[in-house]
């Protein structure tokens, strides 16, 4: 491996893969919200970018050698989890240079709400869910699931660097350091809950049959489904209020 660029929707388990990769490889990492400011690269690294599959971008990977990794997450746990991540962390605002179009409101409401459904719709939230969508169409990019990673991580990790042609010896060290525990505990609440499936605690039936139809290319192409399952706006709201982290005030 030279250069690894991991290239996925926000909230898809980017920043714990990066973290791991890069411990466990030893080597650098990186994390922008525009390529054009990764300059003077070194010649091992790993990158986390939230970046469409342009040709621009494209040509960027190819002249500095970047090997491409897209991580896959359940889109309703992704959007569950940008929910609870905007009520911490103002940057999500620079996410596609802003194109993901998240309101301010969102951070103020529940997965119950108008408005969270309101976002799930938008124009904004489909460029958000696009970015794993279309660099999963790319014959060259390594892909893995970000349920996979969660159920068997020592399987999971030691594939990504069979890929990349490097040595998984460090890699259980890097787990145990870089775990679910070591995210909650960062200033921005980086990690939440970490468990696959999450959503079905928290969007009812209603809200998740009518997200899945509006990004139903997202869905298919990803592999994902609704399963039938019955869940009601009180038991959502109640689970929610117990398992939300609140942002803490100064």
């Amino acid at each position: 491996m030279t250069r690894l660029a991991i290239i996925s929707s926000p909230r898809s388990g980017n920043s714990w893969t990066r973290s791991v990769i890069a411990k466990g490889l030893r080597i650098p990492e990186l994390a922008v919200h525009d390529y054009a400011d990764l300059q003077a690269l070194p010649d091992r690294c790993v990158v986390q970018v939230h970046w469409y599959r342009e040709p621009h971008f494209q040509r960027f990977l190819a002249s500095e050698r970047f090997a491409v990794l897209t991580l896959a997450r359940h889109p309703l746990d992704v959007l569950l989890s940008v929910l609870h991540f905007v009520q911490h962390e103002p940057e999500t605002s620079k996410w596609l240079l802003g194109n993901c179009e998240i309101p301010a409101a969102l951070q103020h409401h529940g997965p119950t709400s108008d408005t969270f459904l309101d976002y799930c719709l938008s124009w904004g939230a489909e460029n958000l869910l696009s970015i794993t969508y279309q660099w999963w169409h790319d014959k060259d990019a390594i892909k893995a699931r970000y349920e996979d990673l969660v159920r068997q991580p020592a399987d999971g990790f030691a594939g990504i660097a069979a890929a990349l042609g490097e040595s998984a010896d460090r890699l259980s060290e890097a787990l145990a350091q870089r775990n679910l525990e070591h995210f909650q505990a960062t200033p921005n609440k980086h990690g939440w809950r970490g468990i696959p499936n999450h959503w079905q605690t928290m969007i009812p039936r209603s809200f998740a049959d009518q997200i899945r139809d509006r990004h139903a290319r997202v869905f298919d192409c990803l592999g994902y489904t609704v399963p039938d399952y019955e869940l009601d706006a009180d038991e959502a709201r109640e689970t929610w209020a117990k398992l939300r982290i609140r942002p803490t005030t100064t």
